[in-house]
């Protein structure tokens, strides 16, 4: 299997998207399992009622939506910050300079 660059793979656009995810909570020391990625609730609604067949009083789940970034999206918003970052040092620098 050869090496593919980066630029091979869809993931690697100016998209982001949403995901779903959802967790079984342990009752007993806290830790966290993840029960699935889901594209929308919908997908995670349907998952829970699969779910709630085998659950027991006090058995506890949490749902998290996280945004997806790709790599170009990513790069773009660490370069805006960069220059976001330098333009407020140099104004710094020219404030106390002219104190």
């Amino acid at each position: 299997m050869g090496f593919c660059s980066p630029h091979d793979y869809v993931f690697f656009t100016l998209t982001t998207m949403d995901v779903v995810t959802l967790s079984r909570i342990c009752q007993y020391d806290g830790s966290q399992v993840i029960c699935g990625v889901f594209e929308n609730m919908d997908a995670v609604l349907e998952r829970l009622r699969i779910s709630a067949e085998h659950m027991d009083s006090g058995d506890e789940y949490r749902i998290e939506m996280f945004t997806v970034k790709s790599y170009l999206n990513q790069k773009k918003e660490t370069a805006e910050c960069l220059k976001s970052r330098a333009e407020y040092k140099k104004r710094q620098q020219q404030s106390t300079e002219n104190n």
